[in-house]
């Protein structure tokens, strides 16, 4: 693909540092993609894998992923899996060394990682240096200099949901204490966890807000002629996500409902094992990124079923929410704050107890009446613009032209 030609002046460049490959991360790709689309040159930096390649031009901005041997050899020697019993005392003492060497082989890649970051960030000499989560914050500043300004994007309250040791959280907090004071503007993804970011680390400035939406892309919405309903789960299958509790509430579901899985993930031949002999459980391949809403609205309701395992789960915002919204779907959902505040102030799906298989499967059979079922669709349909990228490309493009032109932000 041929880079189109952009004339900026050195106040409109923008460098964005992130620790995925940029292989499927729909936020940082609409961040840089709405940026260059209203004038700024763009380039993300980000680590190579053997999934992509050194240099990449998209529409609208470029990456550019750095290699290292060494992150990659320091990569493969840690296994994220054994860091569990450092936490839990689960393994034998004898094992317990293992999972420390994999915890310094993480720190070892992941100091290695800001090394390589900042050092190609450095050489673009960007006016704008914007940070993605907590694991490029250093690599940022170093990169920016004293004279450059820092957009930080906050994600995740990151350190909260490392699953290593309490004091190593503790550390993590500190530091980025430190480091959050550096950028000149702080974004994140949901106005829960701004709040806790501007109380946790003394912040001046409560950070804004720009919820993780996908475009209001023309989708045709399904209109389904069977008699059976379908809730749908599309996404990773991770630890904490509730999902073992999704089939087991197969148990206490009328007749007319069928649980659908969607994706892949470590735990899959996990959930399929629970599945046996639950004929109201189907599992289906994933699809790619840029399919989740078009092929969700094949179903009746979305499900969203995290287990708030930590602060950070807690007062997530996921991403499968706002993806439920644009397939036209109504949401059965579990009982954490952001959910409870979008869910129930639009009347757009129910609430259950994580905790709870059956209080699933009561809330899937109470979703799929069609009265409920026809009433919620109808909200979210009338939402839907509200809860989109061309609503939040908008704030975020004020932020950026305030960098650029400072007015009135601090009123």
């Amino acid at each position: 693909m041929t880079r189109k030609t952009v004339h900026t002046n050195a106040t409109r460049t923008v460098c964005m540092l992130v620790t995925t490959d940029m292989k499927n991360d729909p936020r940082v790709a609409r961040h840089a993609e709405t940026l260059g689309a209203h004038g700024f040159h763009v380039t993300v930096i980000c680590p190579l894998s053997d999934k992509t390649e050194s240099h990449e031009f998209r529409r609208e901005y470029e990456v550019i992923r750095p290699r290292s041997t060494i992150r990659e050899a320091l990569s493969k020697v840690a296994d994220r899996r054994h860091l569990f019993s450092i936490v839990s005392n689960t393994e034998t003492a004898s094992q317990k060394p293992y999972a420390w060497i994999n915890l310094m082989s993480i720190a070892a890649s992941f100091l290695t990682t800001q090394l390589i970051l900042m050092r190609t960030a450095k050489k673009q000499n960007a006016q704008i240096y914007c940070s993605n989560d907590f694991d490029t914050l250093l690599a940022t500043i170093f990169a920016a200099g004293l004279d450059r300004t820092i957009v930080y994007d906050s994600h995740e309250l990151w350190p909260d949901m490392m699953l290593v040791p309490e004091p190593v959280k503790a550390m993590a907090r500190s530091i980025e204490k430190v480091l959050i004071k550096r950028a000149d503007f702080v974004i994140t993804v949901n106005e829960f966890i701004a709040t806790e970011l501007a109380s946790r680390y003394s912040l001046n400035r409560v950070p804004q807000v720009v919820y993780n939406c996908p475009r209001s892309d023309s989708v045709k919405l399904h209109k389904r002629r069977t008699r059976l309903k379908i809730a749908l789960y599309q996404g990773l299958y991770a630890p904490e996500r509730g999902l073992e509790n999704v089939v087991k509430a197969a148990d206490y579901l009328l007749p007319d409902i069928r649980l659908v899985f969607r994706g892949y993930g470590a735990i899959e031949q996990e959930l399929r094992s629970l599945s046996t002999g639950r004929k109201n459980v189907r599992f289906e391949a994933p699809v790619k990124m840029s399919k989740l809403v078009s092929a969700a609205t094949e179903a009746d309701v979305g499900i969203i079923p995290n287990l708030p395992t930590n602060l950070n789960n807690y007062l997530v915002s996921p991403n499968k929410l706002f993806e439920y919204i644009q397939a036209g779907i109504p949401i059965v959902a579990c009982d954490i704050p952001f959910l409870r505040k979008v869910i129930l102030e639009n009347d757009i799906g129910v609430l259950f107890d994580y905790r709870d298989p059956r209080s699933l499967g009561n809330a899937l059979n109470r979703a799929t009446r069609n009265d409920t079922l026809n009433r919620q669709r109808a909200n979210v349909a009338s939402v839907a613009k509200k809860f989109s990228w061309d609503a939040e490309s908008t704030k975020l493009l004020k932020l950026y032209e305030n960098v650029c032109c400072p007015t009135r932000l601090d009123q």
